[in-house]
């Protein structure tokens, strides 16, 4: 089953949005108060799902975000983080930065 149709997912989504007060947490660091509407892997899903799957769902690698600025998170094409995903990443202490020296080391 695909890992956004289960029910695990629907409600965390749920409370993710709910916690974040439907508002886009990327615009909100910018003094905007957009509505949020997706629910984003800060460090990915995919990662995730192979070496840390209670990841998958812990609200500390969740945020909500506008279509907009979820969009600007990763590239669309090869689906890597950009500069506004790893500071995401980064904004996590210490469990993203052994995440960033893992997946960096890895891919070199």
């Amino acid at each position: 089953m695909n890992f956004y149709k289960k029910p695990a997912w629907i409600h965390r989504r749920e409370s993710v949005l709910q916690r974040d007060n439907y508002i886009c947490q990327e615009c909100k660091r910018y003094g905007k108060s957009k509505s949020a509407s997706i629910v984003h892997h800060i460090i990915p899903l995919a990662w995730c799902l192979i070496h840390n799957p209670a990841l998958a769902l812990d609200p500390i690698n969740l945020i909500a975000l506008c279509p907009k600025c979820h969009n600007e998170m990763h590239d669309r094409d090869s689906n890597k983080l950009t500069a506004k995903g790893i500071e995401w990443v980064k904004r996590m202490g210490t469990m993203g930065l052994n995440w960033i020296e893992k997946y960096f080391n890895k891919e070199n």
